[in-house]
């Protein structure tokens, strides 16, 4: 006979991850008064089957079409205290508020009942998977939401910094911006605004050179990482909504007084548009016949409590916990012996 094998879950956040009992003590693991959880770590034939339910706040009604509802990100940044979700294609800096970008505002459902705010969802992400409120849809390359994040994040925009084509970036000489200082080797660095592409997009630093002197305090920069987009796509050969990445070649530019940049997390997710966010009494909560049922016992309940009639809202309370557990057995397997009375024909 095969062993039993016991699994429980655990909820993070949107995470949801399955964890199983073990017997020996592991790296990794968690104690929940005796017994030991793990992360599986066997192979299992048929799979696990896994039913979860969840009422969330939102739906996306569109089917996720890249470049038309989905797009991809390199990274993000915080600025004035709020995530940016940062975008770069091959072959320009985006304007999220141009064709196809232009989606996170205007392709919005959520934009009913009054409320003309824009929404979006983030997948695939190390951090910010989820709903967020879209603030600003920038033209170079950033789009900053309402989410507000407690770390700081340097970053400095329309300033006078030069370009060499050795892969270096610096503040022009007789200005404070002493970009070394912000710096390590391995970092992310966003720049947007150059009259050249090659010198806007998500970079690594490869090297830091710090210096009393602004324009010899410098960012070598290392790779270069942008969005296949739909014209790029047959040119390249990671495919339409990858990531491409190359060494960076940068052009010598030393005239602008605009150039934004941003340091930077790298973590290429996306974004999905067409949202509809729960703001109207037109909404449809997706909930079963027997919680429906409840919900309405349960506002009931409330309007009683609120007029001093004890009685009805004790009743009323009564009829939400009993539809209530219908809903909660109706997703319970199994069988059920029920045993019979006292005066039953044995």
């Amino acid at each position: 006979m095969a062993d039993i094998k016991e699994y429980a879950y655990y909820r993070r956040g949107d995470q949801f991850a399955i964890m199983e009992v073990d017997t020996t003590t592991l790296p990794n693991t968690t104690f929940q008064g005796d017994t030991l959880w793990k992360s599986p770590q066997e192979s299992i034939t048929d799979g696990i089957e896994i039913e979860y339910s969840y009422s969330g706040k939102y739906r996306v009604y569109s089917n996720a079409a890249i470049d038309v509802n989905k797009f991809y990100v390199n990274g993000w940044t915080v600025i004035g205290g709020y995530l940016a979700f940062l975008r770069a294609r091959l072959s320009s800096i985006t304007n999220w508020g141009s064709s196809p970008e232009s989606a996170v505002t205007s392709g919005s459902a959520g934009a009913t009942g009054g409320d003309t705010s824009d929404y979006i969802i983030i997948r695939g992400s190390e951090r910010w998977n989820g709903l967020h409120k879209v603030q600003t849809a920038g033209s170079e390359g950033q789009l900053v939401t309402y989410t507000k994040v407690s770390e700081t994040v340097p970053y400095w925009e329309d300033q006078n910094v030069d370009f060499n084509t050795s892969e270096e970036v610096f503040g022009r000489s007789g200005g404070s911006l002493y970009l070394a200082d912000y710096f390590a080797a391995d970092d992310y660095v966003f720049i947007s605004g150059s009259n050249s592409e090659s010198n806007n997009g998500l970079f690594s630093v490869s090297s830091i050179a710090t210096s009393a002197t602004v324009n010899s305090s410098k960012l070598t920069l290392g790779t270069k990482y942008n969005v296949v987009n739909s014209s790029d796509s047959t040119t390249y050969s990671t495919g339409l909504g990858n990531e491409y990445s190359a060494d960076a070649a940068l052009t010598g530019e030393t005239s602008q007084s605009d150039i934004n940049i941003y340091k930077a997390y790298r973590d290429f997710c996306y974004v999905l548009t067409d949202v509809d966010v729960l703001n109207d009494e037109a909404d449809v909560i997706p909930v079963s016949e027997h919680l429906s049922k409840a919900i309405v016992y349960y506002v009931k309940a409330k309007l009683a409590e609120d007029a001093g009639q004890i009685d009805l809202k004790e009743y009323n309370m009564k009829e939400f916990y009993r539809l209530a557990h219908k809903t909660k057995k109706s997703r319970e397997y199994g069988p059920t012996i029920i045993m019979p009375g006292s005066h039953a024909i044995r």
